[in-house]
C-alpha cells in the first residue's frame, strides 16, 4: 500500500503517522493489487469540540474513487472512524462493480471516475479557519456536470457517500437532484416546469 499522509492546520507527529499506518494497513488486505491511499488530517475550530479533527481518506481506483471523511475529538479517533467507514465503502464498491460487470455497464464507472477527478480538481481549498455559526455559508464546491441517467446519478451518489447529488439529466437536459430518503429509497427533484 502506498500511503500518503498530509496535515492542514495541525501538526503531523510521528505518533499520528505510525498510528495511521497501522490502522490503514488493514485496507491493503481488501485489494489484490497495491493501491495508493491518501490520508489528510485537518483541524477546524468548531463549536463542537468532538468534531474538531477531520480525517479524510481518498483511494483512486481504475473504475472510480473511494472517499470518506470523518470528524472526531482527536486525530486518532478520526482515523479509527474513517478506517471503518472506508472498509464499508470498499465492500460496497466491490459489490457494485461486480453487479455492473454482470450487467455489462462498465461505462458508468469510467464516467464516475472522470466526474470525481473533475470535482476534486476544481474544489478550492479553504484559506483560513473561521469560527462557524449556524446558517453561515462556509464552503463552496464547483463541479462540471456530465449528462447521466437517474440510475447513474444515484450510483455516483452512493460511491461518494453523499445524501444527495446534483446532475444534468441525459433524457431532458435539465438540472436534477437525486437524494436518499430516510427509508433508504431515492427521491428526485426536478424543475417545476418539467414536472407539470
Amino acid at each position: 500500500m502506498d500511503l500518503t499522509i498530509s496535515a492542514q492546520h495541525t501538526t503531523l507527529t510521528d505518533a499520528i503517522k505510525d498510528y495511521a499506518e497501522k490502522r490503514l494497513a488493514k485496507l491493503e488486505d481488501r485489494f489484490n493489487f497495491p493501491v495508493p491511499v491518501n490520508l489528510r488530517i485537518r483541524k477546524e475550530e468548531t463549536k463542537r469540540e468532538n468534531e474538531r479533527y477531520i480525517a479524510e481518506v481518498t483511494i483512486p481506483l481504475k473504475r472510480g474513487f473511494i472517499r470518506s471523511e470523518e470528524r472526531a475529538e482527536s486525530p486518532y479517533s478520526a482515523i479509527d472512524l474513517v478506517q471503518t467507514n472506508v472498509e464499508r465503502r470498499i465492500r460496497r464498491y466491490k459489490t457494485r462493480v461486480g453487479r455492473r460487470r454482470r450487467e455489462n455497464i462498465e461505462d458508468l464507472q469510467a464516467e464516475i471516475a472522470e466526474q470525481i477527478a473533475v470535482e476534486e480538481a476544481v474544489e478550492e481549498p479553504e484559506e483560513e479557519i473561521r469560527e462557524l455559526q449556524y446558517g453561515q455559508l462556509v464552503r463552496t464546491k464547483r463541479h462540471e456536470m456530465q449528462p447521466m441517467t437517474v440510475d447513474e446519478a444515484a450510483g455516483q451518489m452512493d460511491l461518494l457517500g453523499h445524501n444527495f447529488y446534483m446532475f444534468k439529466n441525459r433524457e431532458n437536459g435539465t438540472i436534477n437532484v437525486v437524494y436518499r430518503r430516510h427509508d433508504d429509497d431515492y427521491g428526485l427533484i426536478v424543475p417545476a416546469e418539467e414536472s407539470a
